[in-house]
């Protein structure tokens, strides 16, 4: 079984489009995530939960690390020096990323080894805290700075945004 990145979305011309689409992704495989370690903790480790273990690998690896750099190459530099207000959201949501990134490397190994995992507890309680860390992450992004964003970039800024993102993607 061949185990290959699937972009959640197409389209690059906007770049805040790009940044809801990953949050939706997010959300269901989260949800996704969740019900994976607490079928590996139930029943154990079948051929079946191993091929979903690295499917969950190839997505989460490739997509957090990207919507990352989407928010720090292509959104941020567009709205720093903007306000206080947004230089914080920014600095706190940098942070979000240095936390998240940070759970999810006790998750990854295991993941991509799944016939390595021996503590399915233990695998549970990390992917639980990763998943609610980075679900935090993309309510205070939805809720808190999303729409300052949303008023500050006009139509040609979150076009910028979705090339530079398309570029980071080697799309451009």
């Amino acid at each position: 079984m061949e185990f290959k990145y699937k972009e959640p979305i197409s389209d690059f011309n906007d770049g805040l489009v790009v940044l809801k689409t990953y949050h939706e992704d997010f959300i269901e495989h989260g949800q996704n995530l969740l019900t994976l370690v607490a079928n590996l903790k139930q029943h154990g480790m079948t051929e079946a939960y191993a091929n979903e273990c690295m499917a969950t690998y190839c997505h989460y690896d490739h997509a957090t690390f990207l919507h990352h750099q989407d928010e720090e190459q292509g959104l941020f530099p567009l709205l720093l020096g903007h306000s206080a207000l947004i230089d914080g959201m920014i600095e706190r949501l940098m942070l979000d990323h240095e936390e998240i990134e940070s759970a999810w490397k006790l998750i990854s190994d295991q993941l991509k080894q799944p016939d390595q995992i021996s503590n399915f507890e233990a695998l549970e309680s990390s992917a639980i805290e990763f998943e609610a860390l980075l679900r935090g992450h993309l309510t205070r992004e939805d809720e808190d700075f999303s729409p300052h964003v949303q008023a500050i970039l006009n139509t040609e800024q979150r076009v910028i945004a979705g090339e530079k993102m398309a570029e980071i993607r080697h799309l451009a």
